[in-house]
């Protein structure tokens, strides 16, 4: 059976009249990126490697650790698992350019980052053909803050609560297919639960072409280890027409 969006059942002259109206909206969502093998947001040189699924326009943002895709026209744009050997340092980078593995259409603009855009990398797409294409590429520069971490530094707060999202994205992609993503949402609830245990929980939406719903998540950590000991999710909202799991 064809996956449906959740609520979508228009049809004749609305469905017309819903298709123009979507391709006059615009779309910005907001991706936490995943980190790779050797990550190091101390090395001397950084990357990361994009994937973004794109249907006309978008304008693509990278700021520290997260990724923004803003949809300019067409479908909505959405990232497909993006990975970073370490955040965008939001002070003056080198060399920095942008690779295209591969590109159906064409990057129209690239910005590097400087005070006047919050130290933000911009990159435009435009894609002319119908559908979508998947856009491959590789952003780099040169970390010329690098320094060495002291051994007996602390893991800052945000890295437990990576590691539940991480963790969680792994199971919810192991579970659906390719075209899935999740979509975290706001600040990650923590909690003391004892025994160097921690409860880390939150919101996201789950995606994939045809449909959306809200997830919530859970994970139980060791404190002091920063070890993930259990990972949870669950989709919520209407079961009907749902394929996401």
């Amino acid at each position: 059976m064809k996956r449906k969006l959740l609520g979508a059942a228009i049809v004749g002259a609305l469905s017309v009249c819903g298709a123009v109206a979507a391709n006059a909206q615009d779309y910005t969502d907001s991706y936490r990126l995943s980190r790779a093998p050797d990550w190091n947001p101390n090395a001397e040189f950084g990357n990361c490697h994009l994937r973004i699924s794109v249907d006309d326009r978008a304008t693509v943002r990278l700021q520290g650790d997260q990724v923004i895709v803003h949809t300019r026209t067409g479908k909505r744009s959405y990232d497909q698992g993006s990975v970073c050997t370490q955040p965008l340092p939001r002070a003056p980078v080198g060399d920095f350019r942008v690779t295209a593995n591969q590109a159906r259409g064409r990057i129209v603009d690239v910005r590097e980052p400087d005070p006047r855009n919050d130290y933000t990398g911009v990159i435009a797409i435009d894609d002319p053909q119908p559908g979508y294409a998947t856009y491959d590429l590789v952003v780099s520069w040169r970390n010329l803050g690098a320094a060495p971490v002291a051994t007996n530094e602390p893991y800052p707060f945000y890295d437990e609560a990576r590691a539940c999202q991480e963790r969680v994205r792994g199971e919810f992609l192991a579970r659906n297919g390719s075209d899935a993503y999740l979509e975290f949402r706001g600040m990650a609830e923590r909690s003391d639960e004892g025994a160097n245990r921690e409860r880390i929980a939150g919101r996201a939406m789950a995606h994939n072409r045809d449909e959306s719903r809200f997830v919530s998540y859970e994970c139980i950590l060791n404190d002091r280890t920063n070890r993930v000991i259990t990972a949870d999710y669950d989709v919520r909202g209407p079961a009907r027409y749902s394929s996401l799991q």
